[in-house]
């Protein structure tokens, strides 16, 4: 999943204790209290990320000390912490990921029955993103269904009309078909599995994984879904997929060289900063079997190895609390888990039938399952996807390729 936006920096008004800066702790407790673990890519995240950790130090009387490593090395470093003394207290958890970690975390639903925290204020998609046969893992704080970013510019300068929530697969083809006769590609494309196989899904229902993060590579939806896509690229209509870097449909899109991007919520702010033209937000576009999409999003758990989970989960619950999410949302960092705060990144975002194109996605949107084997399988994506994606070579023989790779 895409974590790459770039932040505004804000320091939360909340919670009077200290909180450590960014250190190299390699315990789950310090010497003064808990840490914390999170994906930190810039100054920007680690003030806004610092004062989240101040409200769960005010939240649990116990001071917190943010561990932070950029996105992809946290993983690496989580992977050799979780299940030793090394171990943070509280842990930073993404819904994909959540399968390939939760040995080393504490199941929540009983610290969470004897707490305060009321389950029913979160969107329940997002509770469930972060749960792992049935148990809840982790608190979220955001969430988000795949939806299209558009060129607004574009789509009128081709005389092409703003997408309806709802709007089709059919529709999409004319627009992009407009699009090119117009001298503009119509959409970047990517292998990233989430952002692939939200369009798959929405296109004609195919799944490469069912929803107990099994791989089904034998539904043939999917690798028709793919060939659709394939279509649009061979057509001149969409750009090629470029595996080994993730961020080349992002660019492509703020860059003006692609008019439309599947992406997640979280996306918004990074789209705003970079780019000079006005952005749109609209459902993916839905096959007649389609019209679903899937969703992701991040929260805290608590390590396995953690002294005082009670006081963990009470810091959690400051870091989720309906004050902190509502500021997050105020700087449009993501879209909130909890639902009274998700109206102020509505307002905060600015963007005309943003919430009608959200709110018509959050119906259809399933969270995507975590698997764990999805870094290895997002790995064979990137190496054999481009050659389907690209149309070099049929879904159909690349998919049992994958398969066999992953041992599936």
């Amino acid at each position: 999943m895409k974590r790459r936006t770039k932040t505004a920096a804000a320091v939360l008004a909340i919670g009077s204790l200290a909180l450590a800066g960014c250190a190299s702790g390699d315990s789950a407790e310090s010497a003064d209290g808990l840490v914390w673990s999170m994906w930190i890519g810039s100054t920007e995240d680690q003030t806004a990320w610092q004062a989240v950790g101040e409200a769960g130090a005010a939240a649990s009387g116990v001071n917190v000390t943010l561990q932070g490593a950029p996105f992809a090395d946290y993983w690496t470093k989580l992977s050799t912490q979780l299940g030793t003394s090394a171990a943070p207290c509280i842990v930073s958890m993404q819904s994909l990921r959540i399968n390939q970690f939760n040995s080393g975390l504490l199941p929540l639903d009983d610290l969470i029955a004897g707490s305060d925290i009321d389950l029913a204020e979160f969107d329940q998609g997002a509770l469930d993103a972060m749960q792992v046969d049935g148990q809840q893992y982790a608190i979220p704080y955001d969430t988000g269904p795949m939806v299209l970013f558009y060129n607004k510019d574009a789509f009128a300068a081709a005389g092409v009309a703003d997408p309806t929530p709802g709007w089709t697969a059919d529709e999409f083809d004319a627009a992009t078909a407009k699009l090119k006769d117009a001298g503009q590609v119509g959409f970047a494309s990517t292998v990233e599995d989430l952002f692939l196989e939200s369009s798959v899904l929405a296109y004609n229902g195919g799944r490469v994984l069912d929803e107990n993060g099994e791989f089904t590579f034998d539904d043939s939806a999917f690798g028709e879904g793919v060939e659709w896509i394939a279509e649009a690229v061979q057509d001149g209509r969409a750009t090629v997929a470029n595996g080994p870097d993730n961020t080349a449909d992002d660019n492509a899109f703020v860059n003006g060289s692609a008019a439309s991007v599947v992406g997640g919520p979280w996306l918004l702010l990074d789209f705003n900063a970079k780019t000079d033209f006005e952005i749109g937000v609209a459902t993916l576009p839905a096959g007649p079997n389609g019209g679903g999409t899937f969703s992701a999003g991040s929260g805290f758990g608590i390590s396995s190895e953690c002294a005082d989970p009670e006081a963990a989960l009470s810091a959690i619950a400051g870091m989720t609390s309906e004050e902190v999410l509502t500021s997050l949302a105020e700087q449009g960092r993501a879209f909130p888990a909890r639902t009274a705060a998700q109206q102020v990144w509505f307002d905060n975002a600015g963007i005309d039938g943003l919430q009608e194109a959200m709110d018509a996605a959050l119906e259809t949107a399933i969270p995507l399952p975590g698997s764990a084997k999805g870094d290895q399988f997002n790995q064979l994506l990137v190496q054999y996807g481009p050659q389907m994606v690209n149309g070099d070579k049929p879904a159909d023989e690349v998919l049992p390729e994958i398969a066999t790779q992953l041992g599936s």
